[in-house]
């Protein structure tokens, strides 16, 4: 019904954890804590197409 879902690996969860205890101790804001993590997951994303694509091209080559 959901399909796949995919769990980072441990040490990205413990970053994801790590900004979310500072969150909840109030070292820094929710919606600085949310934007950071959006912002490493879609880096996350982008590197792992440009890796795939090179990795391609050099299976085609």
């Amino acid at each position: 019904m959901l399909g796949t879902v995919h769990v980072p690996p441990p040490e990205r969860l413990a970053f994801y954890a790590g900004l979310g205890a500072l969150a909840a101790f109030g070292f820094i804001e929710w919606p600085v804590a949310v934007v950071v993590v959006a912002g490493h997951v879609l880096a996350d994303q982008h590197w792992s197409r440009a890796v795939a694509g090179l990795g391609e091209a050099l299976e085609e080559a």
